[in-house]
């Protein structure tokens, strides 16, 4: 298999982490954004989209968004219990990758957007924006904090919820996100980092 992504993409990063975390055999192929890598006709046609990550396994078949990614990956090892079989189980870890989607990725992009990505592309920082992101993305902490009450990851067990949501949080320092507020959420973050699979899967900052 073949992981096409880019080493500050926070998405790129929970899909590289679980691949470690599973042990998976795949090749991770770095895809220049600055050239315009992601909107040329071969990559187009493994994702229509133009963004990264995208998975092709070695018979051609390709994943693109990436929690779909994830699901995909545990699949491979279900004894790794990463996507639990039970419908409750499922349906937890389920729930937390639809919020990470809907929610959580769009609060932590606005900040990223205007700090990240605006030194990357050496753009002015909008504090309006700014602040309006990272208030939002405290209200999100709040909800976290809360759920981690007397418990080590998100649904009582390390689980794909925990890898997907963590990955928000790895910029968290040139994001400007202070996690002394929610220390049930420092605590799992340190965890989470303090994970192997992870460490080998944050880029050189």
């Amino acid at each position: 298999m073949k992981l096409y992504e880019h080493p500050f993409s926070s998405a790129a990063f929970k899909c590289r982490a679980v691949v470690h975390e599973l042990g998976l055999p795949v090749t991770l192929v770095t895809v220049d954004m600055m050239k315009g890598e992601h909107k040329s006709p071969e990559f187009l046609a493994k994702n229509p989209n133009g963004k990264v990550p995208t998975l092709v396994d070695d018979d051609g078949f390709c994943v693109w968004e990436s929690n779909a990614i994830l699901c995909y990956l545990a699949a491979r090892k279900p004894e790794s219990g990463l996507l639990p079989s039970d419908a409750r189980g499922m349906a937890q870890v389920q729930q937390w990758l639809q919020w990470q989607a809907t929610t959580f990725s769009l609060s932590t992009g606005e900040v990223m957007s205007e700090t990240v990505y605006a030194k990357f592309f050496n753009r002015a920082k909008d504090e309006a924006k700014y602040a309006a992101g990272l208030e939002k993305v405290r209200r999100d902490l709040a909800l976290l904090e809360k759920t981690l009450t007397g418990r080590e990851f998100l649904c009582g067990k390390l689980t794909l919820a925990d890898f997907s949501i963590v990955s928000g949080l790895f910029l968290r320092t040139p994001m400007g996100v202070d996690l002394e507020a929610f220390p049930n959420v420092k605590a799992w973050v340190n965890r989470m980092e303090s994970r192997e699979s992870v460490r080998k899967s944050l880029p050189p900052l």
